[in-house]
């Protein structure tokens, strides 16, 4: 049984897992379009940096309607795939009190980390600029959750393609 991949990637209110919140996730299932929820939130605890790095201000929305029934019935039992995916599994699951993805996760920089023999792991704006200059189309992240889904899956296949 060959599992779906989910490329996925969360924008929070900070980087505290415990005080602060996913206000937006993206995720895209194998070669599917791109999805973007936006989730209910509150920024009592928010960090104005983290604010700012993802855009809040001008990019925030209303409230995704049964965003969460949606995420419970996408991610069933795929393979996240991310930059940092340890933080968007647990962010996201305590937005949905729930983890139903597949337990093992990809962090598609570190697959970079590997292939350029890097000494320890980079973010995924490094892993696009490198693979770019070998000659993949890759986005740049943006810091938007869909931006970067679209940068975090090519990055993956450009990994995946010169490992074949």
């Amino acid at each position: 049984m060959t599992r779906r991949l989910a490329f996925l990637d969360t924008e929070t209110t900070g980087l505290d897992r415990v005080r602060h919140q996913v206000w937006e996730v993206a995720y895209a299932i194998d070669d599917g379009p791109i999805v973007t929820l936006q989730l209910p939130h509150d920024l009592d605890h928010a960090d104005p940096a983290a604010l700012e790095i993802n855009g809040y201000a001008d990019r925030v929305g209303t409230v995704t309607l049964g965003w969460r029934q949606q995420l419970l019935a996408d991610l069933d039992d795929v393979i996240l795939v991310g930059s940092n995916p340890g933080f968007d599994q647990a962010m996201l699951s305590k937005a949905l009190d729930a983890e139903p993805w597949h337990y093992r996760c990809i962090d598609a920089p570190a697959g970079v980390m590997w292939l350029l023999d890097w000494d320890e792991p980079r973010g995924l704006l490094s892993a696009a600029r490198e693979m770019r200059g070998r000659g993949h189309t890759i986005p740049m992240p943006d810091h938007t959750a869909a931006g970067d889904v679209a940068t975090t899956r090519a990055v993956y296949r450009a990994v995946r393609g010169e490992h074949r």
